[in-house]
């Protein structure tokens, strides 16, 4: 059994009795879920340095405990979170919320990122230098994190980049003789010990652009070319995917990353959005293949909401949609951690209902309008399907010209968006994600319970985009979201099950359901506590952490020390 005392002691030494929280209630923000999962944890510590962090990965490596990593918690499986209490040691949660910065390199054509930094973070480094980032996706509105998208290969929404990957980090590991190892694979030298290479690493105290530097790949340089094969009967991209595990990339937390080496792009100079409704959902298959087929050079962006999800997202999370407009995507992450405290201080108070704070929000979405562009809502009572398409303004021109040919003789509309309607799209396609959740906290149901969510890559030649329930599952359904990437054919599905079903066996139907399609999942979110891991998956995990202490139990997997 561990010595609990003297692992809080010298966690205290390292990081500072503020930054090791042990009561439940300051814990609480950390061992739940975004959307699902909840586990116990004997503490949360927060770093401020990477020193601090290697320091404190030294004393639970010492005390044979369970080693969590956490960055933004804004994932939706449950992935870096605890799930449940059954592990067989006591498990910390090390969050890497204080630890960000960004370090841009190699004449702004490339960035170090540290842990804690943030999708929006390194947006707003690279701006002023005319750059943009590897990945630019819908969860970044709630603060998600770049390691964190990295460890999940996210894919997001840009098109040409794909799924979030590098071979260049520098990560911590843990050993099959259970020693602690600092790996520098970022092809920079930053010296010959863990200390050395933190400290080059943290004061810049190094050089790049020689030749070793530049051997490895940063990105998924090869996603666009998956994409334009149309007829291809698998998916483009997905998690566990071989070609897009490598270190840091895919562990999903079986390894410690203290900096991460990824590209920079050219920024689009201005660009233009596009507006389509259709109400045949094969016609805006067709429209995909066409456009993937036809297009000089692929879009920025292709994102698709159902009317469903248009619905619930501007009652449900109106509020969300507001709070970026006015105050940025920066700022969700502090809005969240206040109603979370909001919250504990309404749970203590036996008199209210838990959900009070949610009530009051969702008050506030009801009674006020809806603040979207005339012309998109004009569309939402018109179309079931909806679709929007960025480009830079030098393509605007010949994707007219294809938008006009296509729906020449077909049924459907389009329209070339002002800024303020592009900016109203992609704000509701964006808080999409959150309403399902704001759907079950306002009505007082248990996501985990309710909520089901599946996250899919579909086969690159599939005729269909929708999950298309059979009746008897459909009948258990209360309320169901769908939105997704859709030239890269990830479908993102919620649904809100009706009291008493069955979740477990909703959802096994369903997974029978699209596998019988070919397709795969999760496609980006990785598999968390949702989903089992592939063996391709497994294989990286037991390679990178023999001993099984890093975030066990992930992906179905056993959760004992060895993999036992």
């Amino acid at each position: 059994m561990n010595n609990r005392q003297e692992l809080t002691r010298r966690l205290h030494e390292i990081a500072g009795e503020k930054q090791v929280l042990l009561s439940e209630d300051d814990k609480a923000f950390y061992t739940k879920g975004f959307r699902v999962g909840q586990g116990e944890a004997l503490a949360v510590v927060l770093p401020q340095t990477l020193l601090q962090l290697w320091q404190v990965l030294q004393v639970c490596v010492a005390e044979d405990v369970i080693i969590l990593m956490q960055a933004s918690n804004t994932g939706v499986t449950g992935g870096s979170t605890p799930d449940g209490k059954d592990y067989d040691r006591d498990l910390v949660i090390v969050s890497t919320r204080l630890l960000t910065g960004v370090q841009v390199i190699d004449n702004h054509q490339q960035v170090i990122a540290f842990p804690g930094t943030t999708l929006t973070e390194l947006e707003e480094t690279l701006k002023p230098l005319h750059r943009e980032p590897h990945s630019v996706i819908g969860s970044s509105c709630i603060g998600a994190s770049v390691i964190g998208g990295l460890c999940n290969n996210s894919g997001g929404s840009l098109i040409r980049r794909g799924p979030a990957f590098t071979e260049k980090s520098l990560f911590a590991r843990i050993t099959e003789r259970g020693h602690l190892e600092l790996v520098n694979h970022l092809g920079i030298d930053l010296g010959d010990s863990p200390e050395k290479m933190i400290n080059a690493l943290e004061t810049r105290a190094y050089t790049t652009g020689d030749a070793p530097d530049w051997q490895g790949k940063i990105w998924a340089d090869d996603y666009a070319d998956q994409l334009r094969d149309t007829s291809a009967a698998s998916p483009a991209r997905f998690n566990g995917d071989q070609r897009y595990l490598h270190d840091s990339a895919g562990c999903a937390g079986k390894v410690i990353v203290f900096a991460a080496r990824l590209p920079t792009f050219a920024a689009s100079e201005e660009t233009r959005t596009f507006y389509i409704g259709s109400n045949d959902e094969s016609e805006l298959v067709s429209l995909r293949r066409y456009l993937l087929e036809n297009m000089q050079e692929l879009p920025l962006q292709a994102e698709y909401i159902h009317a469903g999800a248009f619905d619930l997202t501007l009652r449900y999370a109106k509020h969300m949609v507001l709070a970026i407009r006015k105050l940025g995507p920066q700022a969700i992450p502090g809005l969240m951690a206040n109603k979370a405290r909001w919250d504990l201080r309404v749970k203590h108070a036996r008199f209210l209902p838990k959900n009070t704070v949610d009530k009051l929000i969702q008050g506030f979405n009801q009674v006020t309008p809806s603040f979207i562009a005339p012309r998109i809502m004009e569309y939402r009572r018109h179309f079931v399907h909806h679709l929007m398409i960025k480009v830079e303004a030098k393509q605007a021109e010949q994707l007219n010209n294809l938008l006009d040919t296509f729906f020449a003789e077909r049924p459907g509309e389009y329209f070339l968006c002002d800024d303020r309607e592009a900016a109203d799209a992609f704000l509701i396609r964006f808080a999409v994600g959150g309403c399902t959740v704001s759907y079950c906290d306002y009505l007082g149901y248990n996501p985990n319970q309710r909520l089901i969510a599946f996250d899919v890559a579909l086969r690159r030649n599939d005729t269909q985009w929708r999950i298309h329930l059979p009746p008897h599952l459909a009948s258990q359904v209360q309320a169901d979201s769908c939105c997704g990437h859709f030239f890269c054919f990830v479908n993102h599905q919620d649904y809100v099950l009706k009291e008493g079903t069955d979740a477990v066996k909703f959802k096994q139907d369903v997974m029978a359901y699209l596998e019988q399609r070919g397709a795969r999942y999760p496609a980006e979110h990785n598999v968390g506590h949702l989903y089992a891991a592939s063996c391709d998956h497994q294989a990286h995990w037991k390679a990178l952490d023999p001993t099984n202490s890093c975030n066990p139990g992930i992906g179905k997997t056993s959760r004992k020390k060895f993999w036992q």
